[in-house]
């Protein structure tokens, strides 16, 4: 039983530096935004909706009752990629 606690702590952490660099790429992305070119944005865009989407997939997975507050900063750094995608998309 002790065994287990070690490993599901180590993941944890994991699961939440994902999440924190989750937010260092879409920093990233918007720091160079006046400067990438469609084919380049597309590409950043892809890369990190696909992120995104694999970041809330194993959030959902892997999160109990007890460790549900790391739901709410992967979905908000998921709304903040979708505006930022609509951002380089329309207005830039």
């Amino acid at each position: 039983m002790h065994t287990d606690a070690p490993k599901k702590d180590t993941v944890k952490k994991a699961f939440l530096w994902l999440v924190v660099f989750d937010y260092v790429l879409l920093a990233l992305f918007l720091s160079q935004l006046s400067n990438l070119t469609l084919n380049g944005g597309i590409f950043i865009s892809t890369l990190l909706m696909l992120y995104n989407l694999l970041l809330s997939g194993l959030c959902f997975q892997r999160t109990s009752h007890q460790d549900s507050y790391i739901i709410y900063p992967t979905i908000s750094a998921t709304m903040l990629a979708f505006v930022c995608f609509l951002y380089f998309f329309f207005l830039v």
